[in-house]
């Protein structure tokens, strides 16, 4: 048999891509860094990641700022927030990523970064 079926004629997955769960953009400009976001948001759903932290710093803002309004308009992100005080307050990002009907990672019942594995349906 070829194609993406397995021995028993069912579709096989694609692989999973390792992925980290976060990136941190200092010294770049708002143009590169929303560059690097995007990339790296495309790695992490690829890598089947449910949440990824964002370390933009403080600074004057303008990279923070460049990476909300990116994104808001990304169809892979289905929302964000400012991190807590202990991870990193507002100098870093969480965002949330979308993979359609199955919800989205609920951060008020598990407080850690960690991302946890989706149950299969």
């Amino acid at each position: 048999m070829q194609g993406s079926s397995g021995s028993f004629g069912r579709p096989t997955r694609p692989p999973v891509r390792q992925a980290n769960i976060e990136i941190d953009l200092h010294g770049m400009y708002a143009k590169t860094a929303v560059e690097a976001t995007q990339r790296h948001i495309e790695d992490a759903h690829a890598g089947r990641l449910h949440i990824i932290k964002i370390i933009h710093g403080h600074g004057t803002g303008a990279v923070k700022k460049a990476v909300h309004t990116h994104l808001k308009q990304s169809q892979l992100v289905k929302k964000f927030y400012l991190a807590s005080y202990g991870d990193g307050g507002t100098g870093v990002t969480i965002a949330e990523l979308d993979y359609g009907q199955r919800g989205s990672y609920n951060a008020k019942r598990n407080n850690s970064i960690v991302p946890k594995a989706e149950r299969r349906k």
